[in-house]
């Protein structure tokens, strides 16, 4: 990912970023289509799939509700 993704711009503009595997395909080939990246050929697949891996949307959302506290007046 450092020689492909690295070579146009920094790793944090990756790395800040998720999205799923089609999600990462067509920014992809957004870049190729507006941004000039080279065809990846035979590397576009390992790229998705380490993307994939690595920077998924996050299953995480708001924190659980509290419950059970005993609250008090100020």
């Amino acid at each position: 990912m450092k020689g492909v993704c690295g070579a146009c711009h920094s790793l944090n503009l990756v790395t800040q970023n998720s999205a799923t595997r089609e999600g990462w395909k067509d920014i992809i080939v957004w870049m190729q289509e507006t941004q000039k990246l080279w065809d990846l050929g035979e590397s576009e697949g390992i790229i998705l799939d380490y993307l994939e891996k690595h920077y998924a949307p996050k299953k995480q959302g708001r924190r659980a509700p509290l419950d059970e506290i005993e609250w008090y007046e100020l």
